[in-house]
């Protein structure tokens, strides 16, 4: 895809040149190759930050874009971290910059996504030196990026935004006057801490905007005001006053500077306020004096959807790009992302009301007024505040209601989605055929940044109806951060696929072999982005499933979540691909696959086999030989099903043609069973294919049986007229018809018999699974929302499935050891005791210390109540730790009995013949 198109016989496109610029990238993850492509097609020179863990701290860990790079030792530049884990470590990694733009003539700073990129003091301080930050002024990251101020200026312009408070910080800074006159004592403050506010602060008739003055002045001072126990206390009368106009709902605490899903947490009940307001504050990195604490409450939508509207704007004119659906998400961060755009919506409704679907149209043709406001609300926001380069504009949905939630003051993860939806068309205002495009919404940003108010504003213009992207993460099937794998190989994108995986699978340029990549886990868990685009939102669907299909990556303890994205298309595709999950979906249908997961644990397919064939064996030798024949034709990809339940999950969806109906719990088939074979074989990309290991295609032998019964079927059905299954089968019950003299005809019944022999009992085990687990209850009614049964809406039995798809690793019955590989802590802070020490007896669920895995604190609790006998790694730094490290020895109150084995091993049989079709 090319960035942008110029003509270079005009000259007012000329005019708008790169050369004269140098950027330095200060981000790294899958953006980072992005922005050096883009600024290598413009001609325009750049740099880029290396950090210790991107390089030297961990074998196999150096960036995979360096092998991009042509000059290293002028275009890297060396830094223990990319941002630091305190007021003033930041500040220490900020001189660092500017004296590396300083020295290195540097014209532009690019900061991608993280966290720098919406830090308006870090912004002025680029600002300040003249150097041009390629993204949102300062002036718009302290209006739009900081959460509580973006939010005063959407109800000022009259946009919904979800009730709660949005000035806790200052709220506890007040409560402090004690009854006392709080301009006084605001007064007071000032002149104790001789803080920098303006002359004017008190003419503000808003107590609470002097107290916000007084705030920002305190941070300039690197003192706080006010504890972090006071905001505990005046957070949980906060929460009490919400709770009381609204009974039983549950509240989230969002921090002003976070995103990605951190520095938030939501609670239910007073008990977890204090321990929620300490993990915000410390996930976002402000626990030191000085640090905006700032965090809003608010009440959580239940029943929401996450959709988003991308802006770009140069100050004088701005301009949506319409929106995205980013409701499929988990721990508040997104898996996927949909286009949402009018004229998909515009043809879907006509597509449905055309095909008789006219409820789902109605729904769709309500969703598209949605769009339309939400798409205005967000323009009119971008203008009224002066938007200068790229943003978005985040709602949550309800029903037919939408909520401004903030506006993120940077380029996002997904923005790849808006790309393959519109490109910009700019037009010279005085030559109307005179015109360029931008494919690029970070070309886009390096144009805006360049040339400001020198460009017209643009008109979009329609690429593709649907566009979406998965994020590929190294999580185990829980979808729990999985730090220590390493990468081997990684096949090389299929045509329709736009992958975007940080030049890891760029190839050794010497040798042409694939690079081993480490997975240590020092950032967040996000290794690639794979983006597809279609005519439809269906076509776009079936495309991601082939590509993650075809998609191939070996590796060592590697575990990536390619399994979940390629059941959930799967059920997705087989309800309707037009479905609206809402934000909470993923953790129901995640405990659906672990439920999945808890039943195929019990079935023993080797002694189904044995029974099966002691059953057939009754039918003669020529049966039995028949079957044994298929033996790893049948066990192979059941096994296969059976161990990965995101592809059970995804085999059991709904086909456009149907495989299989469930009656009175009982199967009927509706096609072949031997062609529901071929069907798994390609679903698990099986298929006979050369130059790979028979571990991951058919056998020879396997595949020469299958084909015989798919021909013998298709010149059957020559013979026939092609009937459907069932008609099929009533027709070999019967005497020969015309065409087959008798001899002929026995000798199509015995093959037939000898074809379908086993087929029946075994592929019936997952689908029966399937049916004891509840799977086929699920599915979406005729507004397009997802029907989920109310067992999966538990919060006990969520977590109580979920947990089944990633087991511990094996310990004894006095052992904790760490689930993964990560960041070993102690304690909660270098200054606070350890949560634990030898001796001390803890209860079940106590915490025991904190894992660190991308960024993200886990708690580690005991899982039983007992007395710590040993700890057995020492940290209060932190200490790295790989997955099944021995971290403490308990010894338990009471002695954890084993399950017999014998007795496992008789249960799992009887479950295993009550799933048998025999």
């Amino acid at each position: 895809m090319k960035a942008l198109s110029f003509n270079p016989a005009s000259p007012w496109q000329q005019q708008f040149c790169f050369k004269g610029v140098k950027c330095l990238i200060i981000c790294r993850g899958p953006i980072r190759l992005e922005v050096m492509q883009v600024l290598e097609e413009l001609d325009a020179r750049y740099g880029i930050l290396l950090s210790e863990k991107d390089s030297i701290t961990y074998p196999q860990t150096l960036a995979p874009e360096l092998r991009f790079l042509t000059n290293r030792h002028e275009q890297v530049h060396h830094i223990p971290d990319y941002v630091g884990s305190s007021r003033e470590e930041r500040q220490q990694c900020i001189d660092k910059i500017l004296r590396l733009c300083k020295h290195h003539n540097y014209t532009h700073l690019f900061a991608g996504y993280g966290f720098m990129a919406e830090d308006g003091d870090f912004v002025r301080q680029i600002e300040e030196a003249n150097i041009c930050f390629v993204g949102p002024s300062a002036k718009v990251i302290q209006q739009a990026g900081s959460k509580d101020e973006a939010k005063q200026l959407a109800r000022k312009l009259n946009v919904s935004v979800t009730p709660g408070e949005d000035l806790i910080t200052a709220r506890t800074l007040l409560k402090k006057a004690a009854g006392k006159d709080p301009s006084q004592f605001l007064k007071r403050l000032i002149d104790q801490h001789q803080l920098p506010v303006p002359t004017d602060w008190h003419l503000n008739s808003e107590i609470m905007d002097q107290a916000e003055q007084v705030l920002q002045a305190s941070y300039k001072r690197q003192i706080d005001l006010f504890s972090i126990e006071e905001l505990q206390a005046e957070t949980l009368i906060c929460c009490n006053e919400i709770w009381a106009k609204n009974p039983g709902r549950r509240l989230r605490f969002k921090h002003i500077g976070g995103g990605g899903g951190k520095g938030q947490r939501v609670i239910q009940s007073e008990a977890e306020i204090e321990a929620a307001v300490k993990a915000v504050l410390i996930e976002s990195r402000v626990i030191s004096p000085g640090d905006n604490k700032t965090f809003l409450i608010e009440m959580n939508i239940e029943d929401t959807r996450h959709n988003e509207v991308q802006l770009l704007g140069n100050g004088q004119w701005c301009i949506e790009l319409g929106g995205r659906d980013c409701s499929l998400q988990m721990h508040e961060q997104k898996l996927v992302e949909l286009s949402l755009t009018e004229e998909l919506l515009e043809q879907t409704t006509a597509e449905y009301f055309e095909a008789g679907k006219n409820l789902q149209a109605e729904v769709l043709k309500q969703d598209l007024i949605v769009l339309r406001e939400m798409c205005k609300q967000a323009q009119d926001f971008g203008s009224a505040l002066g938007l200068d380069n790229v943003s978005t504009f985040e709602c949550i949905v309800e029903e037919d209601q939408h909520y401004f939630m903030e506006v993120n003051t940077r380029i996002q993860v997904e923005h790849r989605v808006t790309e393959m939806g519109y490109r910009l068309e700019f037009t010279n205002p005085n030559k109307p055929d005179d015109n360029f495009l931008v494919d690029s919404l970070v070309a886009a940003m390096f144009l805006v940044a360049c040339y400001g108010q020198m460009l017209p504003k643009p008109q979009r213009q329609l690429r593709n109806l649907s566009g979406m992207e998965v994020r590929i993460n190294a999580t185990n099937q829980g979808l729990q951060p999985h730090a220590g794998g390493v990468l081997r190989s990684w096949s090389i994108p299929i045509e329709g696929e736009l992958r975007d995986d940080q030049g890891i699978g760029l190839r050794n340029p010497d040798t042409g072999l694939f690079q081993p990549y480490h997975l240590a886990g020092a950032y967040d868990s996000n290794v690639a982005l794979s983006v597809t685009w279609g005519r439809t939102r269906l076509e776009n669907l079936e495309q991601m499933a082939r590509v993650l299909r075809e998609m191939e990556v070996r590796g060592t303890d590697l575990q990536l979540n390619l399994s979940f994205h390629y059941g959930l298309l799967y059920w997705m595709l087989g309800v309707d691909s037009m479905v609206k999950p809402n934000t909470r979906f993923v953790e129901s249908y995640l405990a659906l696959c672990g439920k999945l997961s808890l039943s195929a644990k019990d079935v023993d397919l080797e002694f189904a086999w044995q029974h099966l064939s002691r059953s057939i064996k009754e039918l003669g030798p020529e049966a039995l030989r028949a079957l044994e024949r298929k033996k790893t034709l049948l066990l192979r990809p059941l096994r296969r099903l059976l161990s990965m339940p995101h592809l059970l999950a995804g085999w059991l969806a709904k086909r456009q043609k149907p495989r299989w109906e469930i009656q009175d719990q009982q199967i009927q088939w509706c096609q072949n069973p031997i062609h529901v074979l071929r069907e798994l074989y390609r679903y698990l990309h099986w298929e006979k294919r050369s130059g790979l290991p028979p571990s991951e295609i058919i056998w020879e032998d396997d595949h020469l049986l299958l084909e015989e019964g798919i021909q013998f079927y298709t010149d059957l059905g020559n013979r026939l007229g092609y009937p459907e299954w069932d008609a099929l089968q009533k027709i070999l019950e019967k005497e020969a018809p015309v065409g087959f003299d008798d001899e002929l005809w026995s000798d199509v019944r015995a093959a037939h018999a000898g074809f379908q022999v086993g087929l029946v009992p075994l592929l019936s085990i997952p689908i029966s699974l399937g049916i004891s687990s509840g799977y086929f209850d699920w599915g979406c009614n005729e507004e397009l929302v997802p029907v989920i049964p109310q067992e999966f809406q538990n919060t006990e039995k969520i977590k109580q499935y979920s947990q089944a798809l990633a087991p511990p690793p094996p310990s004894h019955s006095n052992e904790v050891r760490s689930w993964t590989g990560g960041t070993f802590y102690a304690c909660e802070t270098p200054s606070s005791l350890p949560y634990v020490e030898a001796g001390q007896h803890v209860e079940q669920n106590d915490v025991l210390g904190l894992l660190e895995v991308m960024k993200m604190f886990n708690p580690i609790r005991a899982e039983f109540p007992g007395t710590v006998r040993q700890v057995c790694v020492d940290s209060f730094g932190g200490t790295l730790v790989s997955r099944g490290q021995l971290l403490f020895l308990i010894e338990p109150d009471h002695p954890i009995v084993e399950e017999d084995a014998t007795m496992l091993a008789k249960y799992c049989q009887e479950i295993t013949l009550s799933l048998l079709a025999l």
